[in-house]
C-alpha cells in the first residue's frame, strides 16, 4: 500500500542573516585579558565640561540605540541619581548614577583596536547579512562590541580601527576633522605622467571637489602601476571614482595607514590595542589639522 505523499516544504521568504556573532564567556574574559595587559586606554576621549548628552551615553553604554534611549528617557524608565529624567538632552557627568528599569548601568571600558580587513569583509553590523561582517571575525577577540571607524568597501582591504568611543570615532572618520588615510591602488595599466598631475588636481564628485593630499607612484611596469594616494577626505568609495574618471581599473585597493599608524605586522584578519600614544596622536592630528582647542573640540562633539 503506497505511502501518504510526502508535502512540499514552502520556500521561506528571504533568509535569516548571519545573526549576532556568538560568543563564549571563557572567549570574553580572554579577550580583556588581552587588553588589560597593554596600555590601551580605558577612557574615552575627553569632551567639555558640560558632559555627554544621556540619550547618546546610554547608546554608547551598550543600552540601544541612540533613539530608542530617546524613548525610554521620555517615557520615564531613566533615572539619574534616583531621579527620574524626562530630557534626553540632559548632560551626564562623571559621578552620575544611571539606571534603567531600576538596573544600574555599569560604564563601559573604552576599547580601540587596529584591526586589518581582509577582501570580501562587509563593514556592518546588519543581522540580516548573510556575507562575512567584520563582527563575525572580531567579536570573539573583544571584551565587548566595537564598531568600525568609517568604512572600507567589500573589495578593499587593510586597516580599520574598532572602538566603542563615539567621540573618537566622529574625530577619526568625518571629513571636517581631516585625519589623513593612506592607500596604495594598483591599477591595469601604465599610468603616464599627464593623468598622474589630472589625479593631483583631483576632480568633482557628487558635488564636492575631492583632491588628493599626495599622489606618486610607488612601482611601474608596462601593464600595471602601484600608486599610493593620501587623503583627508574619507567619502564614500571616493577613491574608486577618482580614478574611473581618468579611466583608471582599479584592481586592488588597500588602506595601509591612517595618520601616522600603519598596518604592517598585522596578518589579515588579526587585531591588536592601539596604544595610547597612538589613540592620542590621532586625536591631536585633528585638533591640529583644524586649529581647534580642545575646548572647542569638545563643544562640536556634545551637540
Amino acid at each position: 500500500m503506497a505511502g501518504k505523499p510526502r508535502k512540499k516544504k514552502k520556500n521561506s521568504s528571504g533568509h535569516q542573516g548571519r545573526g549576532k556573532p556568538k560568543v563564549s564567556r571563557a572567549e570574553q574574559r580572554n579577550a580583556y585579558g588581552l587588553v588589560a595587559g597593554t596600555d590601551s586606554p580605558q577612557e574615552g576621549i575627553s569632551s567639555d565640561d558640560r558632559g555627554m548628552r544621556l540619550n547618546r551615553w546610554l547608546s554608547e553604554q551598550g543600552v540601544d540605540s541612540r533613539r530608542k534611549c530617546d524613548t525610554m528617557v521620555q517615557e520615564g524608565l531613566v533615572d539619574v541619581n534616583g531621579e527620574v529624567v524626562l530630557e534626553p538632552g540632559y548632560r551626564v557627568q562623571r559621578d552620575d548614577k544611571i539606571r534603567v528599569n531600576g538596573k544600574l548601568i555599569q560604564v563601559t571600558r573604552r576599547l580601540y583596536y587596529l584591526f586589518y580587513k581582509p577582501k570580501g569583509v562587509l563593514c556592518t553590523n546588519d543581522l540580516r547579512e548573510t556575507r562575512t561582517r567584520v563582527g563575525d571575525l572580531v567579536d570573539h577577540l573583544v571584551p565587548s562590541r566595537v564598531y568600525p571607524v568609517g568604512r572600507l568597501d567589500e573589495d578593499s582591504e587593510g586597516l580599520l580601527l574598532l572602538t566603542n568611543d563615539g567621540e573618537f570615532s566622529n574625530l577619526v572618520a568625518h571629513p571636517r576633522y581631516g585625519v589623513s588615510k593612506t592607500y596604495t591602488v594598483l591599477v591595469t595599466k601604465s599610468v603616464s605622467g599627464n593623468v598622474l598631475a589630472d589625479l593631483r588636481k583631483g576632480t568633482w564628485i557628487d558635488g564636492q571637489k575631492i583632491v588628493p593630499e599626495s599622489v606618486r607612484i610607488s612601482r611601474r611596469s608596462g601593464s600595471s602601476t602601484l600608486v599610493e594616494v593620501v587623503l583627508r577626505d574619507g567619502r564614500n568609495r571616493e577613491i574608486r571614482r577618482l580614478f574611473a574618471r581618468f579611466e583608471l581599473n582599479v584592481k586592488t585597493l588597500k588602506r595601509v595607514r591612517i595618520g601616522g599608524i600603519g598596518v604592517k605586522g598585522i596578518s589579515r584578519g588579526g587585531l591588536r590595542p592601539l596604544t595610547r600614544n597612538e589613540r592620542d596622536s590621532l586625536v591631536e592630528m585633528a585638533k591640529r589639522k583644524n586649529k581647534l582647542r580642545p575646548s572647542k573640540l569638545g563643544k562640536e562633539f556634545g551637540k
